[in-house]
């Protein structure tokens, strides 16, 4: 018994030996074989069986018809699921995007009709053996993402699929097959059949991967930059790939990935092709606001004291920071405004007493009446004014503040 799975996926497991128990053949598909064998932790299990949809749902107490024509039902324990396909044949595509239909069939069928032959290979958690029958085993050993068959084929069964290749290939660190990389190139423009949201989504999984870089690499050279990221040059793609190397490698803010691809476009340029994709509201609202400041953190030496506050010790900018280091390795080298800023925002949050950014103003508006000013448009200035006081530490109470407001622009009070 494969005690892995017994550990992190016991649901799939308990999936697999019931469906035996009926006398259904039953296997982990897709990713799971993939992973282990390259010794990275897989992030969820589907099962792929003989049973059919009424025989699964026949079997599992809890169940849920997540896509019964293509012979695909989730078994539910608790606040866990799994998803349980039948064997299956596509019966045509015509849209580049899904099957006209579906046959069920057996398990050599529905490998071959997947994209990747290293995403083709079944697993037995029970007897903890593999069954291949389009030689993933092998190019999981040379490292080559390759498409099941013909290369066509299976780009006209989903053209994402195009994208998809350089995503696995930067991703596990492998190279494209020649013949797999030559069909996506000549056909890199038929991506843009499919929907936006289902573009994004990959592009999405390749810059959250510590491998951004080199993804976007191959995405380059199989000639889809032009295609998914139309408003990004040469130049702009250029410094895009530099920038997402300097990243830390890890799982990043989808906001921050964004600024970091974007940085070498004007921001309506960046916020077109944001919408173009259909990221939401709040991804782009973010992006376009790191995109916009992360130059002010570089020269935040040069700011008032004020502003330097307000800026350092907004809700994003741990991500201004990294964002401004990574272009700043990608470009000057000069790390050291990043590090006076990183010191300056500990001292920010530390600060206690009238002038941190938390305290409340020491004047407000009912204030200003109180001193005879009448409400008016230089009412928000002066309140302004007054802030950037209390911030810089140029006055600690409220009558502080009015002698120095007295004392620096009387005109006000005249």
């Amino acid at each position: 018994m494969d005690a892995y799975a017994l550990e992190h996926f016991p649901e799939a497991v308990k999936v697999v030996s019931r469906l035996r128990e009926k006398g259904h053949e039953a296997y982990f598909a897709g990713g799971y074989f993939r992973d282990r064998f390259l010794g990275r932790r897989p992030n969820d299990v589907d099962v792929a069986t003989s049973a059919e949809p009424g025989q699964v749902q026949a079997i599992f107490t809890r169940t849920v018809p997540v896509g019964v024509q293509f012979g695909v039902i989730k078994a539910v324990f608790g606040d866990e699921h799994v998803e349980i396909a039948t064997f299956r044949e596509d019966e045509g595509y015509t849209d580049g995007r899904r099957p006209t239909g579906v046959k069920f069939s057996g398990p050599e069928a529905d490998a071959r009709r997947r994209d990747f032959t290293i995403n083709g290979v079944f697993w037995d958690p029970v007897t903890e053996k593999s069954l291949d029958f389009v030689g993933g085993e092998e190019d999981l050993v040379k490292g080559v993402v390759r498409a099941i068959g013909d290369p066509d084929a299976r780009f006209d069964e989903d053209r994402l699929r195009i994208l998809r290749a350089p995503r696995f290939a930067g991703r596990l660190g492998f190279r494209i097959d020649a013949a797999t990389a030559e069909s996506a190139r000549r056909r890199a423009k038929e991506v843009t059949v499919v929907s936006a949201e289902r573009i994004r989504e990959e592009l999405e999984k390749m810059l959250l991967d510590p491998e951004r870089a080199r993804s976007l690499a191959l995405v380059r050279s199989l000639g889809l930059g032009p295609v998914v990221l139309p408003q990004l040059d040469q130049a702009a793609l250029d410094r895009a790939e530099r920038v997402l190397a300097e990243l830390p490698r890890r799982k990043l803010e989808r906001p921050l990935v964004w600024a970091a691809l974007l940085g070498g476009i004007a921001e309506k340029a960046a916020d077109e092709l944001l919408a173009a994709l259909r990221a939401s509201n709040a991804d782009r609202e973010e992006a376009l606001a790191l995109l916009r400041d992360e130059p002010r953190v570089r020269a935040f030496g040069a700011m008032r004291l004020a502003d330097q506050k307000r800026l350092l010790l907004r809700a994003d900018a741990p991500l201004l920071i990294e964002l401004g280091r990574a272009v700043a390795l990608a470009t000057t080298g000069d790390l050291e405004p990043l590090r006076a800023a990183t010191l300056r925002r500990t001292a920010f949050l530390a600060e206690t007493g009238p002038s941190a950014l938390s305290a409340p103003p020491l004047v407000r508006g009912n204030d200003l009446k109180d001193l005879g000013i009448k409400p008016g448009p230089r009412f928000k200035e002066l309140l302004a004014l007054a802030e950037d006081a209390r911030l810089e530490g140029l006055a600690r109470t409220q009558a502080e503040l009015v002698a120095w407001l007295r004392a620096n622009r009387p005109d006000f009070f005249a």
